[in-house]
Formats: structure tokens, C-alpha cells, sequence
């Protein structure tokens, strides 16, 4: 299982990066833009979800989901958000909405039942 988690914050990205990476076994990409994401998608690299955080500079994390959603129809994508303005137009676009502040415990809710991956807890 591969993840592709996408934040412009850096230690947010990391510690997200290594909570997925620890509780499920899985492999983790990184990106910290949208166009980075984006990038390592179009490369060809196999991702069996993307996480991405909505608000972010330039081009958000809604932003993200429609290029997904035009390009890879079929890839799962969750984006976490503080802002419930935005939760209709996740639903919208396709994406499961993760509001903010979430636990590590919801998080590793959303993922495995959006992958069906065993629970770490």
C-alpha cells in the first residue's frame, strides 16, 4: 500500500508521514505542494490514496481533488480541513472530508475504511 500525503507544512508532513508510515505498514510519498503531487502522480508512481491538507498556499488542497478527479478518477483522496465552508465542495469533488482538529485514532478510522486496511488499534 502506498500513500501519497501532501502538506506545505513540514513537520505536519512529517509526523503524518511517519504516524502511516508506523501504524499500517505502508509506504509513504511526500509532497509539499500541490504541483509537487501532482508531479509524482503524473511520473507514473503507483499511490493508493492521497491525504492532503486543503489549505495551502498557491493551489489548494481543492484544487488537488479536481485535478485527481480529472486525471485519476479512480484514486482515492481525503482532505483535512479546519473549515466547514469547504466540506461541501470536498463532497463535490469526490474526497472524504477529515475535519481538523482530528486524533491520530480518527485518522487511522478514515484510512482504513477508505483502504479496508486491518486496524492498528
Amino acid at each position: 500500500m502506498v500513500l501519497l500525503v501532501v502538506d506545505d507544512d513540514g513537520r505536519s508532513l512529517d509526523l503524518t508521514a511517519r504516524f502511516i508510515e508506523d501504524s499500517f505498514r505502508c509506504s509513504v510519498l511526500t509532497a509539499s505542494s500541490v504541483d509537487d503531487a501532482l508531479s509524482i502522480l503524473e511520473a507514473g508512481a503507483h499511490v493508493d490514496l492521497v491525504f492532503s491538507d486543503v489549505c495551502m498556499p498557491g493551489k489548494d488542497g481543492l484544487a488537488l481533488a479536481e485535478s485527481i478527479g480529472e486525471r485519476f478518477p479512480t484514486l482515492p483522496l481525503i482532505l483535512a480541513t479546519g473549515r466547514p465552508d469547504v466540506l461541501p465542495a470536498i463532497a463535490d469533488r469526490g474526497a472524504v472530508a477529515l475535519i481538523k482538529p482530528y486524533t491520530l485514532d480518527r485518522l487511522a478510522a478514515v484510512f482504513v475504511e477508505k483502504l479496508r486496511l486491518p486496524s492498528p488499534i
